[in-house]
């Protein structure tokens, strides 16, 4: 078995986590689906794309490794000079990987590579910041000035109440004064006509 910590881009914490899940060789890992890997924790698509598939290139390229080794050839009869052949295991020793794993693992699905982070946005230029200052100065102007029409019609819209409840009371105070005046020609006239009785009653006597 094929350990967890030999797949391409697993490092110790993600090797540890897979133990932990049931995924204790590369065999294991290999022989699930994308899907199911997908379900373990801080595992993604395009993460669990590129475990599975080294987990599967790393499984194909150890199979062929452990077959190449053939045993010894059986003895000739004596008589005969045996030709010397070079043994299958020096060549797996060498280092070079037999065809069918080099096949294998030019077959195999490459590693899907991690997104590309978005570039830094560039900061505003002197005339952008200027502008900026200036669009709100003026922004801050006109809600001053429309704070001071707001606090002019108050003021007016106060005036003109306080004018009008003025006038109201100079109106009352007039229809009193005439109402008044009446009152005293009324009683005025009532006193004149009680002194011509009088008078008249006088002359009538004498």
């Amino acid at each position: 078995m094929t350990p967890v910590k030999d797949i391409e881009g697993v490092g110790p914490a993600l090797a540890k986590m897979l133990a932990e899940n049931g995924f204790d060789s590369a065999e294991a890992v290999a022989a699930v689906s994308v899907e199911r890997l997908m379900e373990l924790p801080r595992v993604g698509a395009l993460r669990a794309k590129a475990i599975h598939a080294a987990a599967q290139a790393l499984v194909a390229a150890a199979k062929p490794a452990a077959r190449g080794a053939t045993p010894a050839p059986a003895r000739k009869p004596a008589g005969r000079t045996p030709r010397t052949r070079r043994p299958v295991a020096g060549r797996a020793a060498s280092g070079k990987k037999p065809a069918s794993a080099v096949t294998k693992a030019a077959t195999a699905p490459a590693a899907v590579p991690a997104p590309k982070a978005a570039p830094a946005k560039p900061a505003p230029s002197r005339d952008e910041a200027s502008e900026a200052e200036i669009r709100a100065g003026e922004a801050a102007a006109l809600a001053e000035l429309a704070e001071a029409d707001a606090k002019t019609k108050k003021k007016a819209k106060a005036a003109a109440k306080a004018a009008k409840a003025k006038q109201k009371k100079k109106d009352f105070e007039e229809k009193i004064r005439k109402a008044e005046e009446k009152v005293k020609k009324k009683s005025g006239k009532k006193k004149d006509k009680k002194k011509d009785k009088k008078k008249a009653k006088k002359k009538a006597k004498k």
